[in-house]
């Protein structure tokens, strides 16, 4: 009974205390529930909708294959091949809002016996029953499309089927979630036609001859006896007709992998944001105890003289944190459902899939298990000031409180008062002020490090276009009929003048029997290197992480490279970064590329660093206007690029928005005890004149300088740390070659905004000043 007199005495007493402790780890909970919901649970749903929709082991597109049976079957009898399944499509380019596609799309005839796929409802919050079939005139589109080309319901979506203007016009009619490349990370997007429609432009195709645009193709989902990816693809190279029709070819693991890449990204930098949470709770928590023990250093001791224990007197004091811990924590797993459900909603533009909100009840439980038990074996740490308390020293009223020190102080004049006031307060009771040093240092680090990461990016994703790109362009240009080079190079130059270029072709190989993308370059110390050398001489290839890691060879291994002329073996050189055909990809010179694959004019596309890269719209636009489909042109961006940068800006509001509650409740929580701490201070302030606008202004002024020296230091730590994290981040997408170069201004703002948020709310709590008069000065 006295026991829990005295816990329901201490939580009333520190309820706002207890309350702000409860709050912080309601955030934190919240945050990483959601992490966790998504990350764990977005993963599992695509993995078992690819299974469900009967994508295989590994997908292989082809084109132009005269006998699908006879190649299947030649496949089928290979051994660690359990079986194949024909997925038939049409590649084609497509348009619509005025926005290019920038790879091809895939034309699928729609089987409603099938139920391959899952439609939307015109919201995007749920399903709907699959139509029995699709109109003539009509195409399902994944929802990414509204992120890579703000493809909505009743928009057109045009395809060109063949030279001269021939095309085909699609009205959207709904959506339809593809597990296996529905990402805007993923070039490549299937849309669902009519069987009719599927029909007729082939037929058009036909028709046109060399004139058209389209090619027949299917997607070959092989399922194995999970042998090796990359042996099963070698033995389909050596073994079958496949190579001659291949396009591409990827694993399930890889297709996942880039189906997830964006909000596995977006995870782990929330993950760590947590983990700053976490940090400045606890920073906070050890305030408050301390504060707490000085408060009650009395009545601890007159406790100890009726007989309970300094263990007791923990144990109790421990259980009312626990309660506040517990239900802060228990309330942030409850939010996170609707959460997970909103960010599903939210997100389903840019992954095309409607992740699951299924709370993954094992991790969670582990994971707050070890958040909890840590959090009280720090306060625990800290209560052990408990023990030393005895009734005496509570009676004569030695608490361990900091003692003021002559040599401390600073002379008050009238000059600039407020700010006088502010230094001497700070250098009188500094201890007070550490947690919120810590917090400033935490927050601004971790702020910093997000700015730094949207300033790589850039307004226009030119950082991660970088990474994506075998090499740095601002347009490429690329003759596809029977054109000059020198008449689109005229083009460009009526717009601006050309300052550099370079030629790169992308045909298949295959390295070691595996198919990949070769980046020949005809200037190879061009590419990305993040380790070794560049493919310098005509024996020499690079390789991305991806791909190393896919062969088991490394830098100085050999490789043997068959292309469409021979094959030959070569020396890796380095390592590059390129995420194109989600990192299948390797890179050469031209000179090598030669000794192994025919020179066609044609394959070559001209990258060009323009004098005016604003020019690049116009000259696009001039250049297909002129010459239709004779002629490819790209700028170093993609549709679905747009997205990530919203998605970005997103996190990064998000972010700030929870800095904010976090600075709010920490400037209430400590603000109140240092107001309570100097009741008498502050009458003494209002007996000698001192308004108490100058005295909020001062109070302010404290957190100010506090938070300006933790932004200092917290930008100094971002600076030498933001590399490191962001690219370890990164390698989940192929992106080893993260470097932030911000301007002074991005570097300043995060530090900025936190010491704004610190004496604004400083400011704002310090109001109860109010309610302190001189009579505070008798009291005994």
């Amino acid at each position: 009974m006295v026991n829990k007199m005295i816990c329901m005495a201490g939580i009333k007493r520190h309820k706002g205390t207890l309350l702000g402790i409860a709050i912080l780890l309601f955030l934190a909970a919240l945050s990483l529930t959601t992490v966790l919901t998504v990350y764990l649970g977005g993963g599992d749903y695509i993995r078992k909708e690819m299974e469900r929709s009967g994508f295989g082991d590994l997908t292989a597109w082809v084109s132009g294959v005269p006998d699908m049976e006879s190649l299947t079957d030649s496949m089928e009898s290979q051994e660690g091949i359990e079986g194949t399944e024909v997925q038939n499509l049409i590649f084609s380019e497509y348009e619509a809002n005025s926005v290019e596609s920038d790879s091809e799309g895939q034309l699928l005839p729609w089987n409603s016996r099938t139920g391959r796929y899952h439609f939307f409802q015109d919201g995007l919050s749920g399903y709907r029953a699959p139509p029995e079939s699709i109109e003539a005139g009509t195409i399902y589109v994944s929802p990414s499309m509204l992120s890579v080309m703000n493809l909505k319901i009743g928009d057109t979506i045009t395809f060109p089927v063949a030279r001269g203007g021939v095309s085909r016009q699609f009205t959207v009619v709904g959506y339809y979630e593809d597990p296996f490349m529905g990402s805007s990370m993923i070039g490549m997007k299937g849309f669902l036609i009519s069987e009719e429609d599927y029909e007729g432009i082939l037929q058009t195709a036909r028709e046109a001859g060399m004139n058209s645009l389209v090619r027949d193709g299917a997607m070959i989902h092989i399922f194995t006896d999970r042998s090796s990816v990359s042996d099963i693809n070698r033995l389909l190279n050596e073994k079958t007709p496949i190579s001659q029709y291949m396009e591409f070819i990827h694993s399930e693991e890889s297709i996942r992998g880039f189906m997830t890449i964006l909000q596995n990204a977006f995870c782990a930098l929330l993950a760590a944001f947590v983990l700053i949470l976490l940090a400045a709770t606890m920073a906070v928590l050890g305030h408050s105890i301390t504060g707490m023990l000085e408060q009650e250093y009395e009545n601890l001791g007159i406790l100890k003289t009726v007989g309970l224990t300094g263990n007791q007197l923990i144990r109790l004091t421990l259980v009312q944190y626990g309660l506040s811990m517990g239900v802060g924590i228990l309330f942030g797993v409850v939010a996170a459902v609707p959460a997970a459900k909103i960010v599903g909603k939210m997100t389903v533009t840019t992954t095309g899939v409607l992740l699951p909100a299924d709370l993954p009840v094992f991790p969670c439980l582990a994971a707050f298990t070890v958040i909890l038990l840590l959090l009280m074996g720090f306060t625990v740490l800290k209560l052990r000031t408990i023990l030393s308390v005895t009734p005496m020293t509570a009676i004569r009223g030695d608490a361990s409180e900091e003692k003021w020190k002559p040599g401390r102080k600073i002379q008050i004049k009238a000059e600039a008062l407020p700010f006088r006031l502010a230094v001497r307060q700070l250098l009188s009771g500094k201890r007070r002020y550490v947690s919120a040093l810590l917090i400033a240092i935490l927050l601004v680090f971790f702020a910093s490090l997000a700015g730094r990461m949207n300033a790589w990016l850039g307004p226009g994703g030119q950082g991660m276009m970088d990474a994506f790109n075998p090499a740095d362009l601002d347009i490429g240009v690329q003759a596809l009929g029977e054109l000059e080079t020198e008449a689109l190079e005229e083009t460009v130059r009526s717009y601006t003048d050309i300052m550099d270029e370079y030629l790169l072709a992308m045909p298949s190989v295959s390295v070691n029997g595996s198919n990949y993308t070769a980046n020949v370059i005809t200037e190879p110390g061009r590419f990305h290197i993040s380790r070794g050398e560049t493919s310098a001489r005509a024996d020499e290839v690079v390789l991305t992480e991806t791909v190393s890691s896919d062969l088991g060879v490394s830098i100085g291994d050999k490789v043997t490279i068959r292309g469409d002329g021979g094959s030959g073996e070569f020396t890796v050189s380095g390592i590059y970064h390129c995420a194109n055909d989600m990192g299948a990809n390797i890179g050469m010179n031209r000179e090598g590329y030669l000794t192994i694959g025919q020179d066609d004019p044609q394959i070559w596309c001209h990258h060009y660093f323009l004098a005016d890269p604003s020019a690049k719209g116009a000259i696009t636009e001039a250049l297909e206007e002129t010459y239709g489909g004779d002629v490819h042109v790209h700028e170093n961006t993609w549709p679905g690029l747009f997205g990530i940068i919203s998605a970005m800006h997103g996190l990064i509001a998000f972010m700030y928005g929870m800095i904010a509650v976090f600075i709010l409740i920490v400037t209430v929580m400590i603000g109140s005890r240092i107001l309570t701490a100097e009741q008498k201070d502050l009458g003494i302030y209002k007996s000698i004149g001192c308004s108490v606008r100058m005295l909020r202004i001062s109070f302010s002024l404290r957190f100010g300088i506090v938070a300006a020296i933790g932004s200092a230091v917290g930008t100094a730590l971002a600076a030498v740390l933001t590399n490191p994290i962001v690219s370890a981040v990164m390698r989940i997408a192929g992106i080893s070659n993260f470097s932030s170069h911000p301007t002074l201004i991005n570097m300043a703002i995060p530090g900025l905004t936190v010491i704004l948020m610190f004496l604004v709310f400083s400011y704002l709590s310090a109001g109860k000043m109010r309610k302190t008069d001189m009579t505070i000065l008798t009291a005994d």
